[in-house]
């Protein structure tokens, strides 16, 4: 949504500050105008011949469609962020801010970042002075965690702070927490689920593949002796297929009378009652 328009006012008071006090973009100050907005009133005053000379500013280079094209390559299909793109000069001549200004005109880029980036909290100047003074006394000893639930935002930023400020937990410290000995205690209980269920899986997957073979078999002119499974008593083929085979120096060759199913199931059992 476009802003307030500039009153008479407003453009006679930015012409003093720039034309007659000299002062630079941090400098000004315009009542209800933020410092993006002044930045483009300024440039616009001086296009029109307005500053007498007072601000040069610097000369806009406009996107060719060469630079597009070759943005929408490496954003759009191969998803690379706009520092990771200025970092390895793709687009040469072309800053951070200008490759994620034109990725954010276009809709390129990461959509779940995008969508995270507009959602995500910011700061005030004075909650950010609060914080680091926080982080630099009584909260140095304070797991990321903990101090990000108190402020309201992600671990990773409180890092980040952590890192520009250089105040480093060890890794004692930031283990000792209660939230972290219960996170993962529940990333230990998820993991665990997940294994079962993946386990459960391959289980229906390989007896179905076995019963298949076992058909097909069947339908052989010669087909193999059978050997029943001491604990399902399903009735398999005796061939290294369906029944785990071991060859053993001076003893030849043995097979097991447990399926692969059963003999999966009990291996999984003991090590179960191991741990």
């Amino acid at each position: 949504m476009p802003g307030e328009c500039w009153t008479v006012e407003e453009v006679e008071s930015l012409i003093a500050q720039v034309v007659c006090e000299k002062k630079s973009l941090p400098q000004l100050c315009i009542p209800g105008k933020g410092e993006a907005a002044i930045n483009n009133q300024r440039r616009r005053l001086k296009e029109a011949g307005r500053l007498e000379g007072a601000f040069a500013g610097r000369t806009l280079k406009p996107w060719t469609i060469c630079e597009l094209n070759t943005l929408r390559n490496y954003a759009g299909e191969h998803g690379f962020s706009a520092a990771f793109i200025s970092q390895l000069q793709l687009v040469e001549g072309r800053s951070k801010d200008s490759i994620s200004g034109m990725m954010h005109r276009h809709g390129l880029g990461n959509e779940a970042a995008r969508m995270r980036s507009k959602c995500a909290r910011r700061l005030s100047d004075g909650q950010r002075k609060e914080l680091i003074s926080f982080l630099q006394g009584e909260g140095r000893q304070t797991p990321s965690l903990e101090v990000a639930k108190r402020w309201g935002l992600s671990q990773k930023t409180v890092n980040g702070y952590r890192r520009r400020l250089g105040i480093f937990l060890s890794w004692q410290e930031a283990r000792s927490s209660e939230d972290y000995r219960q996170r993962r205690d529940r990333l230990a209980l998820e993991f665990a689920r997940q294994t079962r269920a993946r386990w459960r899986q391959w289980r229906l997957r390989t007896k179905r593949e076995l019963q298949e073979l076992r058909d097909e078999m069947e339908r052989s002119s010669c087909p193999t002796e059978r050997r029943p499974c001491l604990v399902c008593h399903e009735q398999w083929f005796a061939t290294r297929d369906f029944y785990h085979v071991q060859r053993r120096r001076g003893k030849g060759v043995s097979m097991s009378r447990t399926c692969r199913l059963c003999r999966s199931e009990q291996r999984r059992a003991k090590a179960r009652r191991v741990a």
